[in-house]
């Protein structure tokens, strides 16, 4: 197994930098240093195991990421895996980037399946296969035993793209440092729920040393998820700017012109220069990077961060808390939450797509997602193996965990073919505004005309 590592960020920019071949990023890229030992502990039936696979073959798996191999190594050593795929072996690589993924679909030799890539994309393309009946036909694979928006987002053009697992579950949280807040003078167990709230304690978090150089701050608004249009216009819009029944997008707008000027100030406390200095440093400029080296003390995360925080950085992750991202006054009390599944999905040139669907079959057993908790913190949204988790495993998760019946609005991220073109084009703008270059408005109603002029120019009309 390949052990390269390439960071959220890096990653990130790689999508953005390949366009319609962008890479789906959603948690950070580390190694865990450690496992937490209470991670739940379900064994599945064995009538709950996915048929044996036909015997002396392989099957290959590629993942955009770094980070799952510990897992997948510890599952592939399990009896029940080895009863699974009898002699057929698991070929895994990860820390495939978007190059080496799109090059071997363009050449007719594709992995089998694939994992934490740009899924509608591939999708679009015509390069993977739909898993309806596959799954239909399956003991393992239910439903009704998803959460409903998680698995309604495995769907495009009415068919199913691929087999959610890995790491599926929310999106959005307001993490904190409880330690840094007390410190700071506020009180962690009154955290902000507005944006005018968050702005305050990022001003009280906010620290200088006497020569100017920035030492601390509360939350830089367009790192992790903060920064991608679906968290921006749901925060300030309740809305969401893409639209799949007409294919329209709306992103010229006041929520998006709002979204823009509020989190500007955020960082002209900071200081622009300061802070794009402070990215520049390897050490920092990585998804959650910041916030793992006690610099960030605010961050908008999915359900993963309590975990992988915890396996990275023990010393941080205590002091950990979190709780509903943030809206405008004028939304006070809304609760917002996005889903979207990780999923496997079968290349329609792979070789033995058969037994790579079993391997995906196999992750949603109780057994994978326990090693995947352990490993890696991450969390798949099947009901009935939820019930099963301590949600005081890891600090912060209890939020996560208690979240799903508490949302009053729900989006489905990530749908639209050019997002990651959005995102990249509206840091751009982002930019512009927070350097006084463009206002607020100006910035969506460019936002809008670009990614207008990219749809067309990609044939999507």
């Amino acid at each position: 197994m390949t052990t390269r590592r390439i960071s959220r960020r890096a990653f990130l920019l790689g999508a953005a930098a390949a366009g319609t071949g962008a890479i789906l990023a959603a948690c950070g890229a580390q190694t865990p240093a450690q496992q937490p030992t209470d991670a739940p502990a379900g064994e599945p039936a064995s009538g709950d195991q996915p048929a044996p696979a036909s015997s002396g073959k392989t099957t290959t798996w590629w993942f955009a990421w770094s980070n799952l191999e510990a897992a997948v190594q510890k599952i592939v050593e399990t009896p029940e895996f080895k009863e699974t795929m009898g002699d057929t072996v698991l070929e895994y690589k990860g820390s495939v980037n978007s190059e080496a993924i799109l090059t071997a679909i363009a050449g007719g030799t594709p992995p089998d399946g694939g994992s934490n890539f740009d899924y509608p994309n591939f999708w679009a393309r015509g390069a993977v296969i739909p898993v309806d009946d596959k799954v239909a036909a399956s003991s393992i694979i239910k439903k009704d035993d998803m959460i409903p928006a998680l698995w309604d987002s495995v769907f495009y053009d009415g068919k199913m793209v691929g087999v959610p697992g890995i790491e599926s579950f929310i999106w959005w949280g307001l993490n904190y440092n409880a330690k840094a807040a007390e410190e700071a003078g506020l009180d962690p167990d009154n955290p902000p729920q507005t944006w005018d709230e968050v702005l305050t304690w990022h001003k009280a978090l906010t620290k200088f040393d006497a020569a100017g150089n920035l030492q601390q701050f509360g939350l830089d608004p367009y790192d992790a998820m903060a920064g991608e249009p679906d968290f921006g216009v749901q925060s300030f819009g309740g809305f969401n700017w893409w639209d799949e029944n007409s294919r329209t997008i709306n992103l010229n707008n006041d929520a998006v012109a709002e979204w823009l000027e509020t989190c500007g100030e955020f960082i002209k406390i900071i200081g622009p220069d300061k802070l794009a200095g402070m990215r520049q440093d390897e050490n920092l400029g990585g998804w959650g990077a910041s916030y793992n080296a006690g610099i960030q003390t605010m961050i908008i995360e999915g359900y993963w961060h309590p975990g992988e925080t915890q396996i990275q950085k023990p010393e941080i992750a205590q002091y950990n808390r979190a709780t509903w991202a943030p809206v405008p006054v004028s939304r006070a009390g809304k609760k917002i939450m996005a889903t979207g599944a990780h999923m496997v999905q079968l290349f329609k040139d792979g070789k033995n797509t058969e037994d790579m669907f079993r391997v995906a079959e196999f992750l949603l057993t109780d057994t994978a997602l326990d090693i995947i908790f352990a490993e890696v913190g991450w969390i798949t949204g099947k009901l009935s193996w939820l019930e099963k988790v301590d949600p005081n495993a890891y600090p912060g998760l209890k939020f996560y965990i208690d979240a799903p019946d508490q949302v009053d609005e729900w989006i489905i991220g990530r749908r639209c073919p050019i997002h990651w073109f959005i995102n990249t084009q509206k840091a751009e703008l982002a930019e512009q505004v927070y350097r006084g270059n463009m206002t607020g408005k100006e910035a969506a109603a460019e936002l809008q005309a670009r990614a207008e002029a990219e749809w067309k120019a990609q044939g999507l009309s």
